[in-house]
């Protein structure tokens, strides 16, 4: 916001290093200027470092999550998250939207931060590589195929002749084979002898 405001002043629009030339030949269209490329001196500025959650205080509401813009971080609705330290940059993004403020930051070396800032900028080339070059086919709709199948399932499902009593019954002699043996000690010949004795 600030930037935008600058550049509503008059400031130059050949800085934002994160936007790259995306960003700046939309920015002159807009302005009307013609900047060839972006002044790398304007960035990175972001600190060697990662963020971890103190899995203690977390709530578990996802706000986090929705703010990384690299997928670093992993959790459930009203469960713990956790953060990803291989993918982490470091950006900052998801500690503001923290309602219990449960996000720290770590400091990390020039070689620590290294790996993860190069593999978030491999995913993000690959993203608009895809976005620019092809536009991937539309998946095949098998809709009526999987509707055909699912018809003839369920038509299977209800021919068969399941006999509800006859499995109920089964299962109750089972239970009562186990308690027998386990509880109260019964040998093989009693167990099939009480089973006679007081079935219907």
């Amino acid at each position: 916001m600030e930037y935008a405001e600058a550049i509503a002043s008059g400031e130059a629009h050949d800085r934002c290093v994160p936007g790259g030339q995306k960003t700046l030949n939309k920015l002159n269209k807009i302005v009307g200027s013609s900047y060839k490329k972006v002044d790398m001196e304007y960035g990175p500025t972001i600190n060697n470092q990662k963020v971890s959650i103190v899995e203690e205080e977390c709530i578990g509401c996802k706000k986090c999550i929705s703010a990384c813009p690299v997928d670093a971080i992993v959790g459930g609705m009203n469960m713990m998250h956790s953060v990803i330290d291989d993918i982490c940059t470091g950006c900052e993004l998801c500690i503001e939207p923290c309602p219990v403020d449960c996000i720290e930051i770590i400091e990390l070396s020039d070689k620590e931060i290294l790996k993860p800032r190069n593999d978030s900028q491999h995913f993000f080339d690959n993203k608009e590589f895809i976005k620019t070059s092809s536009k991937r086919t539309k998946i095949k709709n098998y809709s009526t195929k999987n509707l055909n199948i699912s018809e003839k399932i369920n038509l299977q499902l209800k021919k068969r002749d399941i006999n509800k009593l006859k499995n109920l019954k089964s299962m109750q002699i089972s239970i009562i084979k186990s308690d027998l043996e386990k509880i109260h000690k019964y040998e093989n010949d009693d167990i099939d002898g009480f089973i006679d004795k007081n079935s219907d």
